[in-house]
Parts: C-alpha cells; structure tokens; sequence
C-alpha cells in the first residue's frame, strides 16, 4: 500500500515528491530542535549534555549517507541497465531484419514487414512516457512475436536449410525484447527507499537535536544541507521510473534501426 502510494506520487510530479521531502525533512529537523530545546529548559543549571551528542550524531549522518550511495548506485545500475538492453535490443533486430532480407520467395517479405513492425512497436515500448500505454504496447508485441514465430515455422518446413541463421536471430530478438521489459519494469527494493526515507527523518531529527544542544542553530548551512538531501532522494526517484523525470533512456539505438528500414 505504502509502495503505491509512494509510486503514485513520483508518477504525478517529482517536484511535488522533493518538495514533500524536503518538507519532511525540514519539520524533522524543527522537531529535533524542540526536543532539545526542551530537554535544555528541564536540565538542572551547570550541568553539560552535549558532549558525545556530537559523535552519535555523525555516526548517524554517516550511515545515512552511506545508505543514500548506496540507492543512487542500485538505481544508477539499472538504468544503465535499460541503456544497454535498448542498444542490444536495437543490434539483434538489425540483425534478424537484415537475415529475413536474404529469404528468397514470397515468405521472406512478410517477415521482414513483421521485424520492422516490431521494431516500431518496442520503439514506442521504450519512448512513451505514459504508463497507460504499457499493456497494450506488451499486448502488441506479445501478438507480433507469435506471428513471426508461425511465419518462421512455416517457412522452415519449406526452406530448412537456409533458415537456421534467421531463426537464430529471431530468438534472440525475442530474448532482449524480455529482457528489456524486465529491465523498464525493474526498480529499486521499496524496502530500502523506505528505510532511506525514515533514517533520513531520524538522523536530521538528531541534527537539529544536537544543533540546539550546541548552542548553534546554522539556519541557512542547515537548510542547504536539507534540500541537497532532499535533491538526493528526488534523483533516486527519477533513475527509478524509466518514464517520468528528466533522466530518460535515450531510444536512439531503436530509431536509428527504424530509420534504416527505408535505408538499407
């Protein structure tokens, strides 16, 4: 329930999402404060509490920081992830298209029209940035692979000789449209974002704690610090959803073939 909400939010704005974080962060850093402030008005005259809140405290940011590395490269993995099945993807329809090219005969054109179909359909797959459009594009391909597929079969009863290359290619072009879909529908664990996110309330909640305790507040170095953070959850969340955000798979790779259809 918490991930669809936590999806749905993203999927609506970004801004929105880092402006919610950073608002988080901001009141858990006031309520730390309060918490000292507090403490300080109940504690006895002369007496010193903030020695070691210093050490705890860093030890705290450390680990948060380490934890929000950590995030960024798992999401930065798989997107690079993304980038590299698009271009494998785009390789191993190349290939495919250019071995139908070869099939003499009437059976070999209507597989060709059917790759470059394919093609456009895992194009628009990878390109569209509304996620209604996910079920039927899938659906799209679903239906075109089963075509090929039935097409391939029957030209190998006729031509058996000459179509192991081509069948080959088919398979493997199958194999990184899966794979592809795996790799868009793959995400950083819910599990460790939330943890990220409470930790991140838990240690600017101590921050602002030991900031009272010093006798310092730092309002506007604190305030950089909360929206840089902030800025670090708001990337993570961007590398996570492959269609929103400004850091998108480039489709050039698949483009690039398409437009080498007419071409070639």
């Amino acid at each position: 329930m918490l991930d669809q909400v936590l999806n749905s939010l993203t999927d609506f704005s970004l801004v929105l999402f880092g402006a919610l974080v950073a608002a988080a962060l901001f009141v858990s850093n006031e309520i730390g404060y309060r918490i000292g402030m507090h403490r300080a008005q109940r504690r006895p005259a002369g007496e010193q509490e903030h020695i070691g809140i210093g050490t705890i405290t860093a030890g705290m940011l450390g680990l948060l920081a380490f934890t929000l590395s950590l995030t960024i490269n798992i999401a930065q993995n798989r997107y690079e992830a993304r980038r590299s099945l698009v271009l494998q993807e785009a390789n191993s329809v190349q290939t495919a298209w250019l071995r139908s090219k070869l099939i003499g005969g009437e059976r070999g054109p209507p597989i060709t029209a059917m790759i470059e179909e394919f093609a456009k359909v895992q194009l628009a797959y990878v390109s569209t940035n509304r996620f209604e459009d996910e079920a039927g594009l899938i659906a799209r391909k679903t239906a075109l692979e089963a075509q090929i597929w039935h097409a391939m079969q029957v030209l190998s009863h006729e031509q058996p000789t000459t179509t192991s290359g081509l069948a080959l290619a088919l398979t493997e072009m199958f194999s990184a449209a899966r794979a592809e879909r795996f790799a868009f529908a793959s995400q950083v664990p819910a599990d460790l974002t939330w943890m990220l996110m409470g930790g991140s309330m838990l240690a600017i909640g101590a921050l602002g704690y030991h900031l009272r305790a010093s006798g310092s507040r730092h309002i506007v170095l604190t305030s950089l610090l909360l929206v840089m953070w902030a800025g670090g959850i708001v990337l993570i969340a961007d590398l996570n959803r492959p269609r929103i955000g400004a850091i998108r798979v480039d489709p050039a790779p698949l483009r690039w073939t398409v437009e080498d259809f007419s071409a070639l």
